[in-house]
C-alpha cells in the first residue's frame, strides 16, 4: 500500500513538474530573445536580465501557492477571481476586462501574426504591402475561427493537439540548445560579434532598463500553475513540484539564451536553424526553419484561444463579468473573444503595414529600396506593433499580478481571506513585489524611450514608441469605457445574492491548463490497472 502511494506521489510530482515546464516554456524564448538583444544591445546584459527576472518569478510563485489556496476547494483560479477575494469586486472586474480585452487579444495576435509571418518567410517571395495586408487578414481570420471552433465544439481534439504540441515545441528547442553550443566553434554567433558590433553602448546602466517586457512575456502563465493544487490528489507534493519546475524553467531560459547568443547571429532560433541546415542562402534551411516556427505559433494560438474562452466563462461565473442571464457558455465566450481578437488584430496589423517608421516605408515599401533593405525585412516589419504591444501588455498583466501579490501579503496581517500559509511567504512576497514593480515600470518605459537612444543623450520618443503609447492609451480607454458600462449594468441589474462566491457553484469550469485533466486521467488509468 505504501509502495503504491509512493508511486502515485512520484507520478503526481512529475506530472506537475512537466506541467510547469510545458505551460511556461513556449513561444517566448522562440520569439523574444532576439528582441531582448536588440533592446539591450549586449548579450551579457541580456543573460543577466533573464537570470534576475527568473529568480523573482520563482519567488513570486511561492506567493501564489498561498494565494491560490483560497480557491483550492471552490471557485476558479483566475487573476480576476483572486482579485475579487483579496481586494474587491470592482478591481476584479477591471482586471478581468483588461485581461480579456487588452492582454489576451494582443498575445493571440502575436501567435497568429507570427504564423503568417513565418509562412511568408518560408515562401520567401517579395510581395507588396497590399498583398501582405490581404494575406495577414485572410489567413489570420482563418486561424482565429478554426481555433475557436476547436475550443468550443471539439475540446477533446483540442486537448490532444495541445499535449502533442508540448512535444513538438520542445524538440526544436532541444536541437537548438545543443546546436548553439556546437556552432559557436565553427561560425561564431552573437557573442562572437560582441564587443565589436555590440560595443557601441558598452555597459551603460541604461541598457539594463530594456528587455523587461519581453522577458515577462516569456514567463507569463506561471501564476495559474499555482492553482494546480486544487485538482491534486497529494496536496503536499504541489509546492515542491511547482517550485522545482520554476527553477528548471529559469535555468533553462538562461542556458537557452546563452546557446542562441553563441550560435545565432541575432539571438533567434530561425537564424540558428538556418546555419544548421546550410546557411541563409539555402532554400531548404529557410523553408524548414520557418515552418517549424509557424507550427509553434499555431500551437500557441490554439492554447491562448482556449485560455481566453475558459477565463471569460470563469469570470462570468465568478461575478466579475456582467451577464444578463447570469450565465455564459463556452460558445458565447468564444464568440465574444473571437470578435475582440479580430478587431484588435485587424487594427494592429493594419497600422503595422500602413505607417512609416525605421526600416519600413509603409505601403510604398519595396525590397531593395528606401528603408527596406531585403526581402526578409519586407516580410518581417508588418507585425512590429503586434510584437511591441504584446510585450507592453505583458507589463500591464503583471500590474494585476503585482496587485494580487501585495494584497496577499497584506492578508497575512488582516486575515481577511482564509489561506494555507506557506514557508518563506513574507520575505518572498516583499522582495518579489518590490522588483516586480521595477520590472513593470521599466518594461513600459523601454518601449516609449529606447534605452539605446537615451544612452546617446537622445530623449526623443521614437515613432514606434509614440505608436506604442497611443495604442496603450487607446486600449486602456476602451478598458475604462467597458468597465463603466459594465458597472452601470451591475447597478441597474444588481446581483441580489451579493458578490461573494459564484453565480452557480455547481457549474464546473474546466481548468485553464487543459493538459492537467488529461494527465490526471492517464495517471488514474495506469494505477487502476495495477
Amino acid at each position: 500500500m505504501n509502495i503504491k502511494k509512493t508511486k502515485t506521489k512520484t507520478f503526481e510530482f512529475l506530472t506537475l513538474f512537466v506541467m510547469v515546464i510545458g505551460t511556461v516554456i513556449g513561444s517566448g524564448i522562440y520569439m523574444k530573445n532576439s528582441e531582448l538583444l536588440d533592446q539591450t544591445n549586449n548579450p551579457i546584459i541580456a543573460l543577466i536580465l533573464w537570470s534576475f527576472v527568473g529568480v523573482v518569478c520563482i519567488m513570486s510563485m511561492i506567493v501564489f501557492i498561498e494565494i491560490s489556496s483560497s480557491t483550492k476547494h471552490f471557485g476558479n483560479g483566475t487573476l480576476g477571481n483572486w482579485a475579487k477575494i483579496f481586494i474587491n469586486r470592482k478591481t476584479a472586474s477591471f482586471f478581468s476586462i483588461m485581461y480579456g480585452w487588452v492582454y489576451i487579444p494582443s498575445t493571440q495576435s502575436v501567435f497568429v501574426a507570427g504564423a503568417v509571418n513565418y509562412l511568408l518567410l518560408a515562401i520567401g517571395a517579395p510581395i507588396t504591402p497590399y498583398q501582405q495586408l490581404i494575406i495577414y487578414l485572410l489567413v489570420g481570420f482563418s486561424i482565429f475561427i478554426t481555433c475557436t471552433i476547436l475550443s468550443i465544439y471539439k475540446r477533446f481534439i483540442n486537448r490532444r493537439i495541445q499535449i502533442i504540441g508540448i512535444l513538438i515545441k520542445f524538440l526544436p528547442l532541444l536541437i537548438a540548445f545543443i546546436a548553439g553550443f556546437i556552432l559557436i566553434d565553427k561560425t561564431g554567433g552573437t557573442s562572437a560579434m560582441w564587443p565589436t558590433d555590440h560595443n557601441k553602448y558598452g555597459w551603460s546602466p541604461l541598457l539594463f532598463l530594456g528587455g523587461f517586457g519581453g522577458i515577462l512575456f516569456a514567463f507569463d502563465g506561471y501564476v495559474y500553475i499555482a492553482n494546480a493544487q486544487k485538482t491534486a490528489t497529494h496536496k503536499d507534493v504541489v509546492p515542491k513540484a511547482l517550485f522545482a519546475g520554476m527553477i528548471f524553467v529559469a535555468i533553462f531560459y538562461v542556458l537557452m539564451a546563452l546557446s542562441l547568443f553563441m550560435g545565432s547571429p541575432d539571438g533567434s532560433i530561425v537564424k540558428l536553424f538556418e546555419k544548421m541546415l546550410g546557411g541563409k542562402d539555402s532554400n531548404a534551411a529557410r523553408i524548414i526553419s520557418n515552418l517549424i516556427l509557424m507550427t509553434i505559433c499555431l500551437l500557441g494560438s490554439s492554447i491562448f484561444v482556449d485560455i481566453a474562452i475558459v477565463d471569460l466563462a470563469s469570470d462570468a461565473n465568478n461575478k466579475t463579468i456582467y451577464t444578463k442571464k447570469r450565465s455564459m457558455s463556452y460558445k458565447e465566450a468564444g464568440i465574444i473573444q473571437l470578435f475582440i481578437f479580430m478587431v484588435a488584430y485587424t487594427f494592429l496589423i493594419t497600422i503595422g503595414i500602413c505607417t512609416t517608421r525605421e526600416g519600413w516605408d509603409g505601403l510604398s515599401s519595396v525590397a531593395g529600396s528606401g528603408k527596406v533593405v531585403s526581402i526578409e525585412a519586407l516580410l518581417n516589419k508588418p507585425a512590429d506593433y503586434i510584437n511591441w504591444f504584446s510585450s507592453g501588455t505583458s507589463a500591464l498583466v503583471f500590474i494585476m499580478v503585482l496587485a494580487v501579490m501585495i494584497a496577499g501579503v497584506v492578508n497575512r496581517f488582516t486575515k481577511k481571506v482564509k489561506v494555507e500559509q506557506t514557508k518563506l511567504f513574507m520575505i518572498c512576497g516583499i522582495i518579489s513585489s518590490f522588483f516586480m514593480t521595477i520590472f513593470i515600470f521599466f518594461g513600459i518605459f523601454a518601449f516609449i524611450w529606447e534605452p539605446k537612444n537615451i544612452a546617446e543623450g537622445n530623449w526623443k520618443i521614437t515613432s514606434s514608441g509614440m505608436w506604442f503609447l497611443i495604442i496603450l492609451v487607446i486600449s486602456l480607454t476602451i478598458n475604462v469605457v467597458v468597465f463603466l458600462i459594465q458597472e452601470y449594468k451591475f447597478k441597474k441589474d444588481p446581483y441580489v445574492d451579493g458578490w461573494d462566491g459564484e453565480i452557480n457553484p455547481d457549474v464546473k469550469v474546466e481548468d485553464n491548463l487543459s493538459i492537467v485533466a488529461d494527465i490526471k486521467a492517464l495517471k488514474q488509468k495506469i494505477f487502476n490497472k495495477k
